[in-house]
């Protein structure tokens, strides 16, 4: 089609300057590694220890030392995958998917055998506490000794706090609060007419548990369908308060609690306030935060942000994977994750969060404003005078010059074809649509209770959409019955192999497919 011819006028470079300034968005700064470590494997856990090394445990049963610059000083290989770790004073103790427990300092030291296997590990100021495959729950000193034991359940989460009160995440959404000895202070069944999980949990400076749960879509009272509890290891609950999406990362502060949701809101919780206040929105879920100085750093899909408790983003930081993991390390950051586009290890990485951000949009002659300054003078008055002086030029041309300093006025018709050609390519381009990626987990064995059944919690919120965002999930069972239509769904399964298909769909309408088998035993 073509347009109507039109007058274009040319400004100055100058004017041309000041309109690019008005376009140019805002930039952001950035922080560049001070180390990029190629990885073998996906790091599975991960662990701080004294004077700034950490360690990482892999699916092989690989298990290595690092130091703050990410160089591997010290590794042993375990007997199976590498469920845990966890840092009790200078120990650190592993648990492993078959073998049970482990602990090292410089060497190994001791090993507690479970015959089902380790599922979780967390450690208090004195204790360890392990909790195996059958459901039993182990506390153990610091030399190895069972100190207690109590069975509950089968386990998905599991914490303590420094004084040893310790928290448990029961696969059919329970809660318990335990004391040193594994006495039962507190115990918070899920509804019973409705489906519930526990999403995630963390202690308080005060010593204050904070529980994230959510009934997955399925609430028939006035509980709000996502909201975090406040429980005292001593009075029990204290408060609940709404929230606009599943908690996926807690981090307890001074002043409360931070909390970061499913759907990018990161918010503060002030203690005895019920009520958060949004500190800012990600584009995407929030995986981990961490303290860092009077700030906080986020790990929300490929980037991590230093952002401030008011919600300004000091810098951000992009991974090359889903980042899972941020350790601190004195005065250095270990970040650790899944590049899950190119399904290889993502590299770990160091960095450096105070390092000053730098803007890649910042002109190069601005970068040193006083350089100028800096070297004048360095001429003789004859060799500035000579710089300053117009060259000779050819008759005639001083008039060129000026004239392309003047604005002119040109008459411009736009090609049809061009302009028909650039809409294409922007249709076309815009037409382009990643699908998204379903994950319905790892293949699960578990075990039936006395009634020859199993609760089982189907898990894919690892699914993502790598150009936009999901929209609808659906989770079939064997025979294609649909069973749920959010990214988690509980299903009481008899003994057996149970198959189940996870289909996501993104806001573009593109969709995958991820398959996970239960074996109920």
């Amino acid at each position: 089609m073509m347009l109507p011819r039109e007058k274009l006028r040319l400004s100055t470079p100058t004017r041309q300057n000041e309109v690019a300034a008005i376009v140019q968005e805002p930039m952001r700064g950035v922080i560049d590694a001070l180390a990029t470590i190629e990885m073998d494997e996906v790091v599975r856990c991960v662990c701080t220890l004294p004077e700034g090394n950490f360690a990482a445990g892999f699916d092989s049963g690989t298990l290595h030392i690092y130091g703050s610059d990410g160089v591997v000083i010290d590794s042993a290989a375990l007997d199976s995958r590498v469920v845990g770790l966890a840092s009790l004073r200078s120990v650190l103790v592993a648990g492993t998917s078959t073998g049970g427990v482990q602990a090292f300092h410089d060497e190994p030291l001791w090993d507690h055998p479970l015959e089902s296997g380790c599922e979780a590990v967390t450690a208090s100021s004195f204790r360890v506490v392990v909790a195996d495959g059958t459901g039993r729950l182990i506390s153990l000193t610091d030399d190895g000794s069972e100190v207690a034991q109590a069975e509950f359940g089968h386990i998905t989460s599991l914490t303590c706090s420094p004084e040893g009160v310790c928290a448990a995440a029961l696969e059919d959404g329970r809660l318990l609060l335990l004391g040193p000895g594994l006495e039962v202070l507190h115990d918070s069944p899920a509804a019973e007419d409705d489906v519930e999980a526990i999403s995630c949990m963390a202690f308080r400076h005060d010593g204050v548990l904070m529980v994230a749960r959510n009934s997955l879509g399925m609430t028939v009272d006035d509980r709000p369908e996502n909201r975090l509890e406040c429980w005292h290891p001593e009075e029990g609950m204290l408060n609940t308060s709404e929230l606009p999406s599943r908690a996926t990362a807690l981090l307890s502060t001074g002043s409360g609690t931070i909390v970061g949701c499913f759907d990018g809101s990161l918010l503060s919780l002030d203690i005895g306030d019920p009520d958060p206040r949004l500190i800012t929105k990600l584009d995407y879920q929030v995986s981990q935060i961490i303290q860092w100085d009077d700030d906080i750093l986020v790990a929300s899909w490929f980037d991590v942000f230093r952002i401030t408790t008011v919600g300004e983003v000091i810098w951000h930081f992009e991974h090359i994977g889903v980042v899972e993991h941020i350790l601190p390390l004195t005065e250095r950051i270990a970040l650790m994750g899944d590049d899950r586009k190119g399904r290889t290890p993502a590299p770990l990485v160091i960095i450096d969060p105070d390092s000053p951000p730098r803007y890649d949009d910042m002109p190069a002659e601005e970068e040193n404003p006083s350089a100028s300054e800096e070297y004048s003078g360095a001429l003789s008055d004859e060799e500035q005078r000579q710089v300053d002086m117009r060259p000779n030029m050819p008759e005639g041309a001083e008039g060129i010059l000026d004239t392309l300093h003047e604005e002119t006025e040109l008459e411009v018709g736009p090609p049809a074809i061009e302009s028909d050609l650039l809409e294409d390519l922007s249709a076309a381009a815009r037409a382009i649509n990643l699908p998204p990626v379903a994950d319905a987990g790892e293949d699960r064995t578990v075990d039936a209770d006395e009634e020859g059944k199993a609760t089982v919690l189907l898990d894919g919120g690892r699914s993502y959409d790598p150009d936009g965002s999901i929209e609808r999930w659906a989770w079939e069972d064997g025979r294609g019955n649909v069973i749920g239509d959010t990214p988690q769904v509980r299903v009481r399964l008899s003994e057996g192999v149970h198959v189940f298909h996870l289909t996501v769909t993104d806001d573009r309408g593109a969709s995958s497919k991820s398959t996970i088998t239960v074996q109920v035993r």
